[in-house]
């Protein structure tokens, strides 16, 4: 008599487990597309495994078509595993609440953020399991997951930023303090080294005409900016931006001209007097 390895054993498990969302075991009510990772063009199907085998004709399966005539209905696991690892789609099904991606490994998985955010997926109360027919693995994660940017810490105070953006037109006692966890390589007379006065964002925000959220589509708050150590004796330009609804962050590293930018979107009075050059000022 013999046993199954813990390889065997786990790819059962797992192959069960995803059964529960191929057609075969599909509830009434859902719905499935597929998602050409290369390309990114997505499209709904009734059934997956028909349309697989109804549509071998069809370009997007021509490495499959060889095989897929060999198959049928009867075993929807091989279709779909065919048409995931040689096609490089993505099998998407939809539940309320639930999403399920099936993809052939890394080189096979598809950016479904765009996908997501156009059908409003990108969000905590969805649930997305993501099915690696190459490993047989699942890992599970929520739509927020799937959001541009990284998502900022619970120590940025997103409420402050809110509320000084807000008064951005009005001046306060405290916008000559440094703002937390703002940061620049120019400094300020009286201000904290590596730190941007409130006064600054203000004009910042008032002037710039800055680029919109990649989730929400409106417009970022800069939160940094400047020329930071990248490497030995070498400097990069970043700027730094969040997102007051989605709480994203957004690094932005292209090339950048910070004396003309400066000029162009603070006041006068408000220009640095120093730039920061590997930990010391230069005027």
């Amino acid at each position: 008599m013999s046993f199954p390895t813990r390889r065997t054993f786990l790819q059962t498990a797992v192959a069960a487990a995803a059964s529960l969302f191929l057609p075969g075991g599909v509830r009434a009510g859902g719905t499935s597309g597929f998602l050409h990772a290369p390309t990114g063009e997505s499209w709904a199907v009734e059934d997956p495994v028909a349309w697989s085998l109804e549509n071998t004709g069809q370009p997007v399966l021509e490495r499959a078509r060889e095989r897929l005539v060999t198959l049928t209905a009867a075993d929807p696991q091989r279709v779909i595993r065919l048409v995931v690892r040689r096609c490089r789609l993505n099998l998407l099904e939809f539940r309320p609440g639930r999403v399920v991606v099936h993809f052939w490994g890394t080189q096979g998985q598809a950016d479904v953020r765009p996908f997501f955010k156009k059908h409003s997926l990108a969000k905590k109360g969805v649930e997305v399991f993501l099915i690696d027919r190459k490993r047989e693995t699942t890992t599970v994660q929520t739509g927020a997951d799937f959001l541009y940017g990284e998502r900022l810490g619970e120590e940025f105070p997103l409420d402050v930023y809110l509320e000084k953006w807000r008064r951005r037109a009005v001046e306060e006692p405290d916008d000559w303090t440094p703002a937390p966890c703002s940061g620049s390589n120019y400094c300020w007379e009286g201000v904290e080294q590596r730190r941007i006065p409130w006064r600054v964002l203000k004009s910042a925000w008032r002037h710039e005409n800055a680029p919109l959220c990649q989730n929400c589509d409106q417009p970022t708050l800069l939160s940094s900016f400047g020329y930071f150590t990248c490497g030995f004796y070498k400097r990069g330009p970043q700027l730094i931006r969040i997102c007051r609804l989605c709480g994203s962050r957004f690094e932005d590293h292209s090339p950048w001209d910070g004396p003309g930018w400066m000029l162009g979107n603070l006041d006068e009075p408000l220009l640095p007097s120093a730039d920061l050059m590997f930990g010391h000022p230069v005027k």
